[in-house]
């Protein structure tokens, strides 16, 4: 027979959180002291949950959170079996788990819970404390199209905790390695920063992975939330994003929440290049040169002619995407001249050969209050296009790549993508 003494929790592996009704049965009929008992949330709670248990050189449980658990459940395994459960939250049975008694709603930073069944009532607690505004839910050894999982996601979703693909857990969570498989559901802010982050840094193939879960979960609202914060912060990727998710079939998305000038070149459809500060389209010269090239011009006039029609054609460089800027009216593509004037810019031409670094492009977003625009800046010279401030007899203005950042003023140097009509 056991010494009462050997049944206490095992409070040197745990650590003791000093819950005053973890060793008591379920009294929730009483007016109890509920968790958090300060203005803090809840760290970790895991749900059904029996403490730190180390079996067969395997971990499972957490030593540092509270364990809801059946009011009368001990330790089932590992050297603590049989022991009282650390710091455990009792309720009824597996089916009457209500820990409104003990614990306050949307208090609980995460909720854990490793292969145990996901019933309405569990479904409903663990969304019921969860906290919507910075909180996370991982459940482990449970597939995701398991009806557990579509059960607990449908009753998550209410507070905008959505699934999230291949989520990488951080260090602690990590630490049970009984499990091999976790599905964990993100709040809004953590998935929109994850999702941000990937785009950013080039993390192209969960991005699109993220994005449609998103789609599927029908909160599209959440794909245009990131799209305007990539346009804002001026992320050049937002491009390549687009692009990933068009070639991966995602047409749907694309067309839905991004914005006309990107799906224009995505789409690689025609397109006018108006000059935002003048208002002049951008197109080649009728002339050639000794060399067969022709000098690119502002047109004072012209927008609607095959002259002032392009493309973007888009090309993958060490996971970066530029452009080549092709004019289809003459079948040329646009570039900077290898030699500089006298201020140190660049004169711009249309060439039938593509096959120069000064022939490709990057494109950085920006958002006005008069609209959109794009800074166009040539890969090899670092030189933004702009438009010169004098004009020729016609009201022409020569096509120029500028010495020097242009960043600081987008609404002289922008550019305005629109459908050629």
């Amino acid at each position: 027979m056991m010494d009462p003494q050997d049944k206490l929790p095992n409070y040197v592996t745990n650590v003791d959180l000093k819950y005053p009704y973890s060793d008591l049965p379920y009294i929730g009929q009483y007016k109890l002291l509920k968790l958090p008992f300060t203005g803090k949330l809840i760290e970790h709670v895991d749900y059904w949950g029996e403490g730190s248990i180390v079996n067969g050189g395997l971990y499972s449980g957490f030593r540092n959170c509270y364990n809801v658990n059946r009011q009368y459940q001990e330790v089932s395994n590992g050297p603590d079996m049989g022991r009282k459960i650390p710091n455990r939250i009792p309720v009824r049975d597996e089916n009457d788990c209500d820990t409104r008694a003990y614990i306050k709603d949307d208090s609980v930073k995460i909720v854990t819970l490793m292969s145990a069944p996901i019933i309405p009532n569990s479904a409903r607690d663990i969304t019921r404390i969860v906290n919507e505004r910075v909180g996370m839910v991982v459940i482990y050894g449970m597939p995701v199209e398991s009806q557990g999982i579509k059960l607990l996601a449908a009753e998550l979703k209410s507070k905008l905790l959505l699934y999230c693909p291949d989520y990488e857990l951080p260090d602690y969570l990590q630490e049970p390695t009984m499990m091999d498989s976790h599905v964990a559901f993100l709040n809004k802010q953590l998935l929109m920063d994850l999702l941000f982050k990937c785009v950013s840094t080039g993390d192209y193939d969960k991005a699109v992975t993220i994005t449609k879960s998103l789609q599927d979960d029908n909160v599209g609202f959440m794909i245009e939330e990131l799209i305007d914060r990539l346009l804002r912060a001026r992320e050049p990727n937002v491009f390549a994003y687009a692009d990933k998710l068009w070639s991966a079939g995602h047409h749907d998305i694309v067309n839905d929440f991004f914005p006309s000038e990107i799906k224009l070149i995505t789409k690689q459809e025609r397109v006018k290049i108006i000059g935002r500060y003048y208002n002049q389209a951008l197109k080649l010269d009728s002339n050639v040169d000794s060399y067969n090239n022709r000098l690119a011009w502002g047109d004072s006039k012209d927008k609607i002619s095959h002259r002032v029609s392009w493309k973007f054609i888009p090309v993958w460089e060490n996971n970066k995407l530029l452009y080549k800027i092709l004019n289809t009216e003459y079948t040329m593509y646009l570039k900077l001249d290898m030699n500089v004037e006298e201020y140190g810019d660049r004169k711009a031409w249309g060439s039938n050969n593509s096959n120069e670094k000064g022939h490709l492009w990057k494109l950085t977003p920006v958002v006005l209050e008069t609209g959109n625009v794009l800074l166009i800046e040539n890969h090899e010279y670092g030189q933004s296009l702009k438009l010169d401030a004098h004009v020729d007899s016609y009201g022409d203005r020569l096509l120029w790549g500028n010495n020097g950042n242009v960043d600081g003023n987008p609404g002289y140097f922008g550019w305005v993508i629109n459908a050629w009509q």
